[in-house]
């Protein structure tokens, strides 16, 4: 039995193909050259989302081209048929490869960042090391401008069989049947039109975020706003007699219990970047009846940073970033406690972080319930002022300077 036309999912995942990878063509035409920020990341994980949706796709197309029957090839010259059969099998390996070679370099970058298709599914990341990234970035560039090429070839093939030749190639893939030359010519000027529209889309897109606002920083895991610290009242001290002797209150000296947690959590593109320091130690002296004698010092372990992703944290533990090598240990050390409203206290004092020290306030809650203390407090702090990030993540529109800090713990003290 012989088909002169294709089959109806044929020419629905022909159209949807042809739409989706013009679209892509435009919307990752000026990736390399707009500036970064937030907006630009939400245009990426809209590339990878159509990216992995064409892979899919065209997988569901190869397996209808073997299932299901197709028209005979049209009569033509040898060197034609080759060039057609050329153009469709180029055509599957830009298809398959450039969303599996965009996979690849998602996978294998220096900065370990979750994709979710279309804001819905979760994608995994390929077991791939960074010594792919490179290979598979180049294959990736050269593999969109050969769809440019194919685009064209296939374009001018149709365009060729179709005014030039007298046969109904359209016919055999449009979904409506063509009852004269002028509605085949409207009909490709509606299909050329339509892709068209699909690559000035993703274009456009592109264009709309050539000036991204300014990545958001992040704020503290308290309140947004921090509230102003009460002045106490002065109150007269009545005068002692000669007979009466100074009364000193301890203060007290607190050892933090098992259980503790120490967090940062970094913005990259928009999206946070959470982590935590599993070793970190505590010298704590504290009495809220007198906070003038009260002192804090912490010191962190910063080799012991981890973000659940082992390559992203060898790089954070790298010269780029924290440099544990040189610079192993932060400290902080309070210089004035006051006490804000209630149960809130703010410490201020200086963090020594990467071989400069910086003035850093802290804000946490205190409750005390007989020798066992419940803290919860958090912090921000400026990366570059610090100098974490060197090179090319020095600059602050792909990775925010502002990085947050949270930490929660109970304490005992003697009784």
């Amino acid at each position: 039995m012989t088909f002169s036309r294709y089959s109806k999912s044929a020419m629905a995942l022909h159209w949807s193909l042809a739409l989706a990878l013009v679209f892509q063509i435009g919307l990752g035409w000026q990736f390399e050259t707009l500036q970064r920020g937030p907006n630009l990341f939400v245009l990426y994980q809209l590339h990878k989302s159509v990216g992995i949706a064409i892979l899919v796709l065209s997988l569901a197309r190869l397996a209808i081209r073997f299932w299901r029957p197709r028209p005979v090839p049209l009569a033509d010259t040898l060197w034609s048929r080759r060039m057609a059969n050329l153009v469709h099998s180029a055509f599957y390996m830009v298809l398959i490869g450039g969303p599996l070679t965009g996979w690849l370099l998602v996978s294998s970058s220096k900065i370990a960042v979750p994709t979710v298709l279309f804001g819905i599914l979760p994608l995994p990341h390929l077991p791939v090391g960074p010594a792919v990234h490179a290979p598979a970035e180049a294959i990736h560039a050269q593999l969109a401008w050969l769809a440019i090429v194919l685009l064209l070839l296939h374009t001018a093939g149709a365009v060729r069989h179709q005014f030039f030749k007298d046969e109904d190639v359209l016919q055999r893939m449009l979904p409506w049947i063509l009852n004269s030359k002028s509605t085949a010519a409207g009909a490709t000027g509606a299909a050329l039109a339509g892709l068209g529209i699909a690559y000035a889309a993703g274009a456009t897109l592109m264009l709309t975020d050539a000036k991204p606002s300014a990545p958001p920083t992040m704020q503290p895991q308290a309140t947004a706003t921090t509230p102003p610290a009460i002045v106490l009242p002065k109150v007269e001290e009545k005068p002692k007699t000669a007979n009466e002797p100074d009364i000193a209150i301890p203060i007290k000296k607190w050892s933090i219990s098992s259980g503790g947690r120490l967090a940062f959590t970094a913005d990259w593109n928009g999206t946070p970047i959470n982590g935590t320091f599993r070793r970190w130690s505590s010298d704590i002296r504290f009495s809220p009846d007198e906070l003038a004698q009260s002192h804090v010092q912490v010191t962190v372990d910063l080799g012991s940073a981890s973000t659940a992703d082992s390559q992203r944290d060898e790089m954070l533990l790298g010269e780029s970033f924290l440099n544990v090598a040189t610079h192993p240990k932060a400290v902080f050390s309070s210089s004035e406690i006051q006490l804000v409203r209630g149960d809130k206290y703010r410490a201020r004092g200086t963090l020594s972080l990467h071989g400069k020290t910086h003035p850093v306030t802290l804000d946490f809650t205190l409750q005390i319930d007989g020798t066992t203390a419940k803290v919860s407090g958090s912090s921000s702090l400026r990366r570059t002022q610090f100098g974490v990030g060197s090179g090319e993540w020095a600059a602050t529109g792909e990775i925010a300077d502002a990085v947050a800090i949270s930490f929660n713990f109970s304490a005992q003290s003697p009784p």
